[in-house]
Protein backbone atom coordinates (compact mmCIF):
# COMPACT_ATOMS: atom_id res chain seq x y z
CA UNK A 1 0.00 0.00 0.00
CA UNK A 2 1.27 3.46 -0.90
CA UNK A 3 1.31 5.85 2.06
CA UNK A 4 1.36 8.99 -0.06
CA UNK A 5 -1.61 10.50 -1.86
CA UNK A 6 -1.15 11.66 -5.47
CA UNK A 7 -0.49 15.38 -5.88
CA UNK A 8 -3.68 15.97 -7.89
CA UNK A 9 -5.71 14.27 -5.15
CA UNK A 10 -4.20 16.53 -2.49
CA UNK A 11 -4.83 19.59 -4.66
CA UNK A 12 -8.50 18.60 -4.91
CA UNK A 13 -8.71 18.16 -1.15
CA UNK A 14 -6.99 21.47 -0.42
CA UNK A 15 -9.26 23.32 -2.86
CA UNK A 16 -12.33 21.94 -1.11
CA UNK A 17 -10.85 22.72 2.31
CA UNK A 18 -10.29 26.38 1.42
CA UNK A 19 -13.80 26.65 0.00
CA UNK A 20 -15.43 25.17 3.11
CA UNK A 21 -13.47 27.42 5.46
CA UNK A 22 -14.41 30.51 3.47
CA UNK A 23 -17.99 29.76 2.41
CA UNK A 24 -19.48 27.08 4.69
CA UNK A 25 -18.14 27.71 8.18
CA UNK A 26 -19.49 31.29 8.40
CA UNK A 27 -22.99 29.84 8.00
CA UNK A 28 -22.68 27.33 10.83
CA UNK A 29 -24.09 29.27 13.77
CA UNK A 30 -27.26 30.27 11.97
CA UNK A 31 -27.70 26.76 10.58
CA UNK A 32 -27.23 25.22 14.00
CA UNK A 33 -29.84 27.52 15.54
CA UNK A 34 -32.45 27.14 12.78
CA UNK A 35 -31.73 23.58 11.58
CA UNK A 36 -31.84 24.53 7.93
CA UNK A 37 -30.11 26.47 5.19
CA UNK A 38 -31.88 29.30 3.44
CA UNK A 39 -32.77 28.32 -0.16
CA UNK A 40 -30.49 31.03 -1.53
CA UNK A 41 -27.59 29.78 0.65
CA UNK A 42 -28.06 26.22 -0.51
CA UNK A 43 -28.22 27.33 -4.13
CA UNK A 44 -25.09 29.47 -3.78
CA UNK A 45 -23.10 26.61 -2.25
CA UNK A 46 -24.26 24.20 -4.95
CA UNK A 47 -23.27 26.57 -7.72
CA UNK A 48 -19.87 27.12 -6.14
CA UNK A 49 -19.29 23.35 -5.91
CA UNK A 50 -20.18 23.06 -9.60
CA UNK A 51 -17.76 25.84 -10.49
CA UNK A 52 -15.01 24.04 -8.57
CA UNK A 53 -15.67 20.96 -10.68
CA UNK A 54 -16.62 18.82 -7.69
CA UNK A 55 -20.29 18.22 -8.48
CA UNK A 56 -21.02 14.56 -9.21
CA UNK A 57 -17.39 13.43 -9.01
CA UNK A 58 -18.21 10.56 -6.64
CA UNK A 59 -21.15 9.28 -8.71
CA UNK A 60 -20.40 6.08 -10.72
CA UNK A 61 -19.60 6.72 -14.38
CA UNK A 62 -22.48 4.53 -15.56
CA UNK A 63 -24.84 7.02 -13.92
CA UNK A 64 -23.22 10.07 -15.48
CA UNK A 65 -20.81 10.93 -12.67
CA UNK A 66 -17.06 11.26 -12.39
CA UNK A 67 -16.49 7.73 -11.09
CA UNK A 68 -13.91 8.97 -8.59
CA UNK A 69 -11.77 6.32 -6.91
CA UNK A 70 -12.73 5.51 -3.33
CA UNK A 71 -9.52 6.85 -1.73
CA UNK A 72 -10.09 10.30 -3.24
CA UNK A 73 -13.80 10.14 -2.44
CA UNK A 74 -12.90 9.48 1.21
CA UNK A 75 -10.62 12.52 1.28
CA UNK A 76 -13.56 14.61 0.06
CA UNK A 77 -15.91 13.08 2.63
CA UNK A 78 -13.42 13.73 5.42
CA UNK A 79 -13.24 17.41 4.52
CA UNK A 80 -17.04 17.64 4.35
CA UNK A 81 -17.22 16.17 7.84
CA UNK A 82 -15.23 19.08 9.23
CA UNK A 83 -18.09 21.53 8.68
CA UNK A 84 -21.53 21.29 10.18
CA UNK A 85 -23.12 22.69 7.03
CA UNK A 86 -24.67 19.96 4.80
CA UNK A 87 -22.70 20.88 1.69
CA UNK A 88 -23.91 18.91 -1.33
CA UNK A 89 -21.54 17.55 -3.99
CA UNK A 90 -24.05 15.82 -6.24
CA UNK A 91 -24.34 12.61 -4.23
CA UNK A 92 -27.66 10.77 -4.28
CA UNK A 93 -29.03 7.89 -2.28
CA UNK A 94 -27.59 4.78 -4.00
CA UNK A 95 -31.05 3.18 -3.97
CA UNK A 96 -31.95 5.54 -6.81
CA UNK A 97 -29.56 3.72 -9.11
CA UNK A 98 -32.24 1.06 -9.62
CA UNK A 99 -34.63 3.62 -11.15
CA UNK A 100 -35.98 2.53 -14.51
CA UNK A 101 -37.89 4.01 -17.46
CA UNK A 102 -39.80 7.15 -16.49
CA UNK A 103 -38.38 7.04 -12.95
CA UNK A 104 -34.97 8.00 -14.35
CA UNK A 105 -36.31 11.24 -15.84
CA UNK A 106 -38.60 12.02 -12.92
CA UNK A 107 -36.36 11.17 -9.97
CA UNK A 108 -32.79 10.07 -10.71
CA UNK A 109 -31.74 12.74 -13.21
CA UNK A 110 -33.13 15.71 -11.20
CA UNK A 111 -31.50 14.29 -8.05
CA UNK A 112 -28.14 13.99 -9.80
CA UNK A 113 -28.49 17.57 -11.04
CA UNK A 114 -29.29 18.86 -7.54
CA UNK A 115 -32.75 19.97 -8.59
CA UNK A 116 -34.61 17.49 -6.37
CA UNK A 117 -33.66 15.81 -3.12
CA UNK A 118 -34.42 12.21 -2.17
CA UNK A 119 -35.20 11.75 1.54
CA UNK A 120 -34.92 8.21 2.86
CA UNK A 121 -37.89 7.14 4.99
CA UNK A 122 -36.73 3.87 6.55
CA UNK A 123 -36.36 4.08 10.33
CA UNK A 124 -39.41 3.85 12.57
CA UNK A 125 -40.19 5.01 16.12
CA UNK A 126 -40.31 1.42 17.40
CA UNK A 127 -38.01 -0.63 19.62
CA UNK A 128 -35.23 -2.47 17.77
CA UNK A 129 -36.09 -0.68 14.55
CA UNK A 130 -32.77 -1.88 13.09
CA UNK A 131 -34.66 -5.02 12.04
CA UNK A 132 -36.94 -4.44 9.02
CA UNK A 133 -39.07 -7.46 9.92
CA UNK A 134 -40.14 -5.54 13.04
CA UNK A 135 -41.16 -2.41 11.15
CA UNK A 136 -44.86 -1.62 11.16
CA UNK A 137 -45.21 0.31 7.90
CA UNK A 138 -47.02 -1.85 5.35
CA UNK A 139 -48.16 -1.59 1.74
CA UNK A 140 -51.04 -3.54 0.21
CA UNK A 141 -51.64 -3.90 -3.53
CA UNK A 142 -55.01 -3.29 -5.16
CA UNK A 143 -56.02 -2.20 -8.68
CA UNK A 144 -52.57 -1.05 -9.84
CA UNK A 145 -52.11 0.89 -6.60
CA UNK A 146 -50.12 0.29 -3.44
CA UNK A 147 -51.72 1.67 -0.29
CA UNK A 148 -49.14 2.52 2.37
CA UNK A 149 -49.82 3.02 6.08
CA UNK A 150 -47.27 3.69 8.79
CA UNK A 151 -44.87 6.18 10.32
CA UNK A 152 -41.23 6.88 9.47
CA UNK A 153 -38.50 8.98 11.09
CA UNK A 154 -36.83 11.55 8.85
CA UNK A 155 -33.44 13.23 8.99
CA UNK A 156 -34.77 16.48 7.52
CA UNK A 157 -37.99 18.28 6.68
CA UNK A 158 -38.74 18.07 2.93
CA UNK A 159 -39.09 21.02 0.61
CA UNK A 160 -41.94 21.12 -1.89
CA UNK A 161 -39.80 19.66 -4.70
CA UNK A 162 -38.39 16.79 -2.61
CA UNK A 163 -39.52 13.19 -2.69
CA UNK A 164 -39.25 10.20 -0.36
CA UNK A 165 -37.83 6.72 -0.71
CA UNK A 166 -40.21 4.82 1.58
CA UNK A 167 -39.37 1.33 2.78
CA UNK A 168 -42.43 -0.77 3.66
CA UNK A 169 -43.30 -4.41 4.20
CA UNK A 170 -45.40 -6.05 1.45
CA UNK A 171 -47.21 -9.39 1.41
CA UNK A 172 -46.05 -10.24 -2.09
CA UNK A 173 -47.45 -13.75 -2.48
CA UNK A 174 -50.57 -13.34 -0.34
CA UNK A 175 -48.97 -15.85 2.03
CA UNK A 176 -49.01 -13.78 5.18
CA UNK A 177 -45.25 -13.26 5.01
CA UNK A 178 -44.07 -9.71 4.37
CA UNK A 179 -40.97 -8.64 2.42
CA UNK A 180 -39.17 -5.29 2.36
CA UNK A 181 -40.03 -3.13 -0.65
CA UNK A 182 -39.12 0.42 -1.68
CA UNK A 183 -41.43 3.10 -3.09
CA UNK A 184 -40.95 6.58 -4.56
CA UNK A 185 -43.38 9.00 -2.92
CA UNK A 186 -43.85 12.65 -3.81
CA UNK A 187 -43.70 15.12 -0.90
CA UNK A 188 -47.03 16.58 -2.03
CA UNK A 189 -48.93 13.29 -2.00
CA UNK A 190 -52.39 13.62 -0.40
CA UNK A 191 -51.86 10.59 1.82
CA UNK A 192 -48.89 11.90 3.79
CA UNK A 193 -48.25 14.33 6.62
CA UNK A 194 -44.88 15.58 7.86
CA UNK A 195 -44.52 16.68 11.48
CA UNK A 196 -41.40 18.55 12.59
CA UNK A 197 -41.71 18.65 16.38
CA UNK A 198 -38.48 17.42 18.02
CA UNK A 199 -37.78 14.85 15.31
CA UNK A 200 -39.30 15.05 11.80
CA UNK A 201 -41.75 12.24 11.05
CA UNK A 202 -43.51 11.08 7.92
CA UNK A 203 -47.03 9.81 8.61
CA UNK A 204 -48.64 7.76 5.84
CA UNK A 205 -52.41 7.25 5.97
CA UNK A 206 -53.85 5.27 3.07
CA UNK A 207 -51.17 6.79 0.87
CA UNK A 208 -51.88 5.61 -2.69
CA UNK A 209 -48.86 4.93 -4.90
CA UNK A 210 -49.12 3.73 -8.49
CA UNK A 211 -47.24 0.53 -9.24
CA UNK A 212 -44.93 2.53 -11.54
CA UNK A 213 -43.52 4.23 -8.44
CA UNK A 214 -42.20 0.92 -7.11
CA UNK A 215 -38.40 1.12 -6.75
CA UNK A 216 -36.87 -2.21 -7.73
CA UNK A 217 -38.81 -5.45 -7.56
CA UNK A 218 -41.50 -6.09 -4.91
CA UNK A 219 -40.45 -8.38 -2.12
CA UNK A 220 -36.94 -8.92 -3.43
CA UNK A 221 -33.65 -7.51 -2.19
CA UNK A 222 -33.15 -4.07 -3.65
CA UNK A 223 -31.12 -4.34 -6.81
CA UNK A 224 -28.40 -2.06 -5.53
CA UNK A 225 -24.92 -2.93 -6.69
CA UNK A 226 -23.18 -4.52 -3.71
CA UNK A 227 -19.91 -2.68 -4.30
CA UNK A 228 -21.69 0.68 -4.24
CA UNK A 229 -23.28 -0.20 -0.91
CA UNK A 230 -19.87 -1.07 0.52
CA UNK A 231 -18.39 2.15 -0.87
CA UNK A 232 -21.09 4.04 1.00
CA UNK A 233 -20.06 2.36 4.27
CA UNK A 234 -16.42 3.38 3.82
CA UNK A 235 -17.29 6.94 2.77
CA UNK A 236 -19.46 7.29 5.87
CA UNK A 237 -16.45 6.26 7.93
CA UNK A 238 -14.40 9.01 6.30
CA UNK A 239 -17.15 11.53 7.12
CA UNK A 240 -17.03 10.40 10.78
CA UNK A 241 -13.26 10.95 10.82
CA UNK A 242 -13.82 14.50 9.58
CA UNK A 243 -16.37 15.15 12.32
CA UNK A 244 -13.92 13.75 14.87
CA UNK A 245 -11.25 16.15 13.58
CA UNK A 246 -13.61 19.09 14.04
CA UNK A 247 -14.38 17.99 17.58
CA UNK A 248 -10.70 17.83 18.55
CA UNK A 249 -10.25 21.27 17.02
CA UNK A 250 -13.08 22.58 19.20
CA UNK A 251 -11.66 20.87 22.29
CA UNK A 252 -8.13 22.16 21.68
CA UNK A 253 -9.26 25.75 21.17
CA UNK A 254 -11.33 25.61 24.34
CA UNK A 255 -8.51 24.04 26.38
CA UNK A 256 -6.11 26.80 25.32
CA UNK A 257 -8.54 29.68 25.83
CA UNK A 258 -10.40 28.70 29.00
CA UNK A 259 -8.62 29.83 32.15
CA UNK A 260 -9.45 28.42 35.57
CA UNK A 261 -7.53 29.06 38.80
CA UNK A 262 -5.09 31.25 36.86
CA UNK A 263 -4.11 28.43 34.48
CA UNK A 264 -5.45 27.26 31.13
CA UNK A 265 -7.15 23.91 30.87
CA UNK A 266 -4.40 22.81 28.48
CA UNK A 267 -1.94 22.76 31.37
CA UNK A 268 -3.85 20.03 33.21
CA UNK A 269 -2.60 16.43 32.84
CA UNK A 270 -6.13 15.01 32.52
CA UNK A 271 -6.90 17.35 29.60
CA UNK A 272 -3.62 16.49 27.88
CA UNK A 273 -4.42 12.78 28.24
CA UNK A 274 -7.85 13.18 26.67
CA UNK A 275 -6.48 15.24 23.79
CA UNK A 276 -3.78 12.63 23.16
CA UNK A 277 -6.35 9.83 23.21
CA UNK A 278 -8.54 11.77 20.79
CA UNK A 279 -5.65 12.20 18.37
CA UNK A 280 -4.68 8.50 18.48
CA UNK A 281 -8.31 7.48 18.05
CA UNK A 282 -8.70 9.65 14.96
CA UNK A 283 -5.47 8.47 13.33
CA UNK A 284 -6.30 4.80 13.95
CA UNK A 285 -9.75 5.22 12.44
CA UNK A 286 -8.46 7.27 9.52
CA UNK A 287 -6.03 4.62 8.35
CA UNK A 288 -8.60 1.87 8.72
CA UNK A 289 -10.78 3.92 6.35
CA UNK A 290 -8.06 4.50 3.78
CA UNK A 291 -6.78 0.95 3.95
CA UNK A 292 -10.28 -0.30 3.12
CA UNK A 293 -10.58 2.29 0.34
CA UNK A 294 -7.22 1.21 -1.08
CA UNK A 295 -8.26 -2.47 -0.98
CA UNK A 296 -11.37 -1.51 -2.96
CA UNK A 297 -9.51 0.54 -5.56
CA UNK A 298 -6.91 -2.20 -6.05
CA UNK A 299 -9.60 -4.85 -6.47
CA UNK A 300 -8.28 -6.88 -3.55
CA UNK A 301 -10.31 -9.87 -2.37
CA UNK A 302 -9.89 -8.67 1.21
CA UNK A 303 -12.33 -5.86 0.50
CA UNK A 304 -15.69 -7.39 1.29
CA UNK A 305 -18.86 -6.80 3.26
CA UNK A 306 -17.13 -7.48 6.58
CA UNK A 307 -14.22 -5.13 5.86
CA UNK A 308 -16.55 -2.25 5.03
CA UNK A 309 -18.69 -2.95 8.09
CA UNK A 310 -15.61 -2.93 10.32
CA UNK A 311 -14.89 0.59 9.11
CA UNK A 312 -18.40 1.67 10.08
CA UNK A 313 -18.07 0.15 13.57
CA UNK A 314 -14.60 1.50 14.28
CA UNK A 315 -15.33 5.04 13.10
CA UNK A 316 -18.73 5.11 14.79
CA UNK A 317 -17.31 4.06 18.15
CA UNK A 318 -14.45 6.52 17.68
CA UNK A 319 -16.96 9.31 17.16
CA UNK A 320 -18.88 8.26 20.26
CA UNK A 321 -15.69 8.48 22.34
CA UNK A 322 -14.78 11.83 20.79
CA UNK A 323 -18.13 13.27 21.86
CA UNK A 324 -17.67 12.01 25.42
CA UNK A 325 -14.13 13.39 25.71
CA UNK A 326 -14.83 16.81 24.24
CA UNK A 327 -17.86 17.13 26.52
CA UNK A 328 -15.65 16.41 29.54
CA UNK A 329 -13.08 18.94 28.33
CA UNK A 330 -15.86 21.50 28.16
CA UNK A 331 -16.72 20.37 31.72
CA UNK A 332 -20.34 19.88 30.65
CA UNK A 333 -22.43 20.73 27.62
CA UNK A 334 -20.16 23.65 26.71
CA UNK A 335 -19.52 27.26 27.64
CA UNK A 336 -22.35 28.38 25.34
CA UNK A 337 -25.17 26.73 23.35
CA UNK A 338 -23.46 27.68 20.09
CA UNK A 339 -20.52 25.31 20.64
CA UNK A 340 -22.23 22.48 22.50
CA UNK A 341 -20.55 19.42 20.91
CA UNK A 342 -23.23 16.79 21.47
CA UNK A 343 -25.92 18.89 19.81
CA UNK A 344 -23.53 19.72 16.98
CA UNK A 345 -22.98 16.06 16.15
CA UNK A 346 -26.59 15.04 16.64
CA UNK A 347 -27.66 17.79 14.25
CA UNK A 348 -25.64 15.90 11.63
CA UNK A 349 -26.33 12.31 12.64
CA UNK A 350 -29.61 11.55 14.45
CA UNK A 351 -28.87 9.22 17.37
CA UNK A 352 -31.28 6.52 16.21
CA UNK A 353 -29.76 6.47 12.73
CA UNK A 354 -26.28 6.34 14.24
CA UNK A 355 -27.14 3.38 16.47
CA UNK A 356 -28.98 1.58 13.69
CA UNK A 357 -25.98 1.83 11.38
CA UNK A 358 -23.68 0.42 14.05
CA UNK A 359 -26.06 -2.45 14.79
CA UNK A 360 -26.36 -3.36 11.12
CA UNK A 361 -22.58 -3.31 10.74
CA UNK A 362 -22.12 -5.55 13.77
CA UNK A 363 -24.54 -8.08 12.34
CA UNK A 364 -22.56 -8.21 9.09
CA UNK A 365 -19.23 -8.69 10.87
CA UNK A 366 -20.66 -11.33 13.19
CA UNK A 367 -22.03 -13.28 10.23
CA UNK A 368 -18.57 -13.26 8.66
CA UNK A 369 -16.90 -14.35 11.89
CA UNK A 370 -19.32 -17.23 12.38
CA UNK A 371 -18.60 -18.57 8.89
CA UNK A 372 -15.04 -19.44 9.92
Amino acid sequence: MEFEFPDDTLMLRDMLRRFLEKEARPLEMNYFNTGELKPEERMRLNRAIEQLGLWGLTIPEEHGGGGLDLVTACLIEEELGKTFIPVEIGEVNPLLYVCRDEQIRKYLEPALAGERRAILAAREPVVNSVRPDEWLTTATFSDDQYIINGCKLLDSVPASDDFFIVLAMVDVNQSGENFLTAFLVEAGNDGIEVTSNNHPKLILKNCQIHRNELLGEPGKPLELDKQEALRTYVKSGARYVGIGERLIEMATEHAKDWVSLEASLAARPAIKKMLADMRVDIESSRWLVYHAAWLHDEGKEEFNQSAAAQVRIATGEMLRRQIDRVTMIFAGPGPSPEIEPYRFVRSLIPSDAFEQALEQARLLVAMDVLKH
